[in-house]
């Protein structure tokens, strides 16, 4: 197999695409449907979730998160608020509490 150069790779993608513009070739288009923002946590909901739903202290549901125990705190305590990936594992516990059985085993 023939190694071709980024260069000539990049010239030929030019190529194509130019070609696709004036309708000579048929582009391939994909269409993806971007995901909702995770839901805004605020101190009593985290509280909730992990006295009510979990019945666990902020150090086992801090576990559980894969976050330090002094995030919990600052998240119920209002200094901080989860953002990112630990606010869709917090919507997607929220959503199902035998989750959280599967990911402790």
């Amino acid at each position: 197999m023939k190694k071709t150069r980024m260069a000539t790779g990049l010239l030929q993608s030019l190529k194509e695409a130019n070609a696709i513009e004036r309708g000579e070739l048929k582009g391939r288009e994909t269409t993806r449907k971007l995901s909702r923002p995770a839901p805004k946590w605020s101190k009593t909901a985290i509280k909730k979730l992990r006295e009510e739903m979990f019945e666990m202290s902020q150090p086992v549901f801090a576990s559980l998160l894969n976050v330090k125990p002094a995030t919990v705190r600052a998240w119920e305590q209002g200094q901080r608020t989860p953002d990112g990936a630990a606010a869709r594992l917090l919507e997607i516990l929220s959503n199902d509490v035998d989750i959280a059985n599967e990911l402790a085993s």
